[in-house]
């Protein structure tokens, strides 16, 4: 099981979209792209209504994008990777030995 986080690194493992996608949105993460995840939400997949761990990415919310017309679209997590093999934190995390008394 993965552990998502907000401003983790991604890679686009899936980039086969039904025609529908364009009826809410002008573009869509690419195959081998890496990419931020913004926020994550369980969301209703658009074919079966069951809902899933969707990702809105920074590099292609609304506010990026400079399309008026765009809205923020959110993609499954299926569709990806962790970018990273070690979060961030991992270099801040608690050393074994750092409360050892002798």
């Amino acid at each position: 099981m993965e552990m998502w986080y907000a401003g983790q690194r991604v890679i686009c493992t899936n980039d086969n979209f039904s025609g529908a996608i364009w009826d809410w949105t002008s573009t869509v993460p690419r195959e081998g792209e890496v990419y931020t995840i913004a926020e994550f939400e369980h969301l209703p997949q658009w074919n079966t209504s069951t809902p899933i761990l969707s990702f809105l990415l920074r590099e292609l919310s609304a506010d990026n994008s400079g399309d008026a017309q765009s809205a923020d679209a959110y993609f499954s997590s299926w569709r990806f990777e962790p970018a990273e093999t070690d979060p961030p934190w991992s270099a801040k995390a608690l050393h074994p030995g750092r409360f050892s008394s002798t």
